[in-house]
C-alpha cells in the first residue's frame, strides 16, 4: 500500500471524505489523473442517495486541492463549447485492490479503529498493515502495550501480541517471567499463562536447583504438584539430580520416600527413578519380593521382579513345575513343602 493510499484510508477512518470520495481519489491514483466533472457528479448522486460525506466535500475544488496534495495530475480541461458525453456504461463489479481497500476501511470504522490509534501503532510496531492493525484492535490491544512488550527487548510479532491479549498475558508477567533466569519465548511465555504459572511457582523451581528447565518442563511440574517439598524429599532420600522428567514421573505413579525407604530395607539398594517407578506402577512391594525369595529365587532385580508380577509366577506356579518334573524337588518352595 503506498503512502498516498494511506493517507485516503486515513482521511475516510477520520470522517474527512465519504466512501464514493475515496473510491474517486483511489481510481485517479491508479491511473494517474484528477477526477472527471461526471465522475465528481456521480459522487455528489451518491451523497444524496444516503451516503454520509462532509458537507460541501464532494465538489470540485476539494479534488483539485486534494489530488495537488496527493500528486495527482490535473485533468486537462476540455475544450468549450463541446458536444455532450454519452452515458458511461456501469462498471462491472469488481473485487480488486481498490475493493480490499475499501473493505479494510470499513472495517477499521466497524471496529471503532480511528487513525489516531493506526498511528500510535505504527509508531510502536513500524509500518504494519490494515489487517494487522484490525486485529490488534478486535482484541483490544493498547499502543501502550505494545511499546512495552518491544522495550523489553522480546522478538514478537503481531500473532504474539494478539495471542498475548487472548489469553490475558500483562505486561508485568511477561517481565516477571523475562527475568526469571529461564530461556522464554513469546509462545513460551503464553503456554506458561494459559496453564496458571505464577511467577512465584517459577521462581522457587530455580531455587530449589532446577534451572535447565524448558516451558514444557515446567508446565509438566505444575500440572503434577512437583514443588520445592516434593523436591527436597527426594534429595533427602539420596536422589540429588533427577530431571524434570524423572521428578515428574515419580509423582505422577506416587513413589514416596516411604515406599523408596520400604524397598531398600528389603534389600533394593541403588535403585534409579526409573525402576522405582516401573516397580510402583507394577505394584511391587516387599511383601512380594518376600514371597518370590521363599521360592527360592534370590538375588533379583527390579528387571526380573517386574517380569515375574507381570507374568502371574506365585507358588501354585513353582508346584505344577515340580509336579511336572520342570524343577528338582529340592527347589520347590518352603510353602509347597509345608503344604506337602
Amino acid at each position: 500500500m503506498s503512502e498516498e493510499q494511506k493517507q485516503i484510508l486515513e482521511m475516510l477512518a477520520g470522517g474527512k471524505i465519504n466512501v464514493g470520495e475515496a473510491q474517486l481519489l483511489l481510481d485517479a491514483l491508479e491511473r494517474g489523473a484528477a477526477p472527471t466533472p461526471d465522475e465528481l457528479k456521480a459522487a455528489a448522486g451518491e451523497h444524496a442517495a444516503g451516503v454520509q460525506a462532509t458537507p460541501g466535500s464532494h465538489e470540485p475544488g476539494l479534488f483539485d486541492s486534494l489530488g495537488n496534495w496527493l500528486g495527482i495530475p490535473r485533468a486537462p480541461r476540455p475544450p468549450s463549447p463541446r458536444a455532450p458525453r454519452p452515458p458511461r456504461p456501469p462498471r462491472p463489479p469488481s473485487r480488486g485492490r481498490r475493493a480490499d481497500v475499501i473493505d479494510q476501511v470499513l472495517q477499521l470504522r466497524a471496529h471503532g479503529i480511528d487513525a489516531a490509534y493506526v498511528s500510535k501503532l505504527r509508531a510502536a510496531l513500524g509500518d504494519i498493515d490494515i489487517d494487522d492493525v484490525i486485529a490488534l484492535g478486535i482484541h483490544r490491544v493498547s499502543p501502550e502495550f505494545v511499546g512495552a512488550v518491544r522495550e523489553m527487548g522480546l522478538d514478537v510479532d503481531t500473532d504474539d501480541i494478539v495471542q498475548f491479549a487472548i489469553h490475558g498475558i500483562s505486561a508485568d508477567y511477561i517481565a516477571q517471567m523475562r527475568a526469571s533466569g529461564y530461556d522464554l519465548d513469546a509462545d513460551d511465555i503464553v503456554q506458561l499463562g494459559i496453564q496458571g504459572v505464577s511467577a512465584a511457582t517459577v521462581a522457587r523451581l530455580r531455587e530449589a536447583g532446577l534451572t535447565d528447565l524448558s516451558a514444557d518442563d515446567i508446565v509438566a511440574l505444575h500440572i503434577h504438584n512437583v514443588d520445592a517439598d516434593f523436591i527436597a524429599m527426594m534429595r533427602a532420600t539420596g536422589f540429588d539430580d533427577l530431571s524434570a522428567d524423572e521428578l515428574t514421573g515419580l509423582r505422577i505413579h506416587n513413589v514416596t520416600p516411604e515406599y523408596i525407604e520400604a524397598l531398600r530395607a528389603a534389600g533394593l539398594d541403588d535403585l534409579p527413578a526409573d525402576e522405582l517407578t516401573a516397580l510402583r506402577i507394577h505394584g511391587i512391594d516387599p511383601a512380594f519380593i518376600e514371597r518370590m525369595r521363599a521360592l527360592g529365587l534370590q538375588d533379583l532385580d527390579a528387571d526380573n521382579l517386574v517380569a515375574l508380577k507381570v507374568h502371574g509366577v506365585d507358588a501354585d506356579f513353582f508346584g505344577e513345575l515340580a509336579e511336572m518334573g520342570l524343577i528338582a524337588p529340592k527347589e520347590k518352595s518352603p510353602e509347597a513343602e509345608a503344604e506337602a
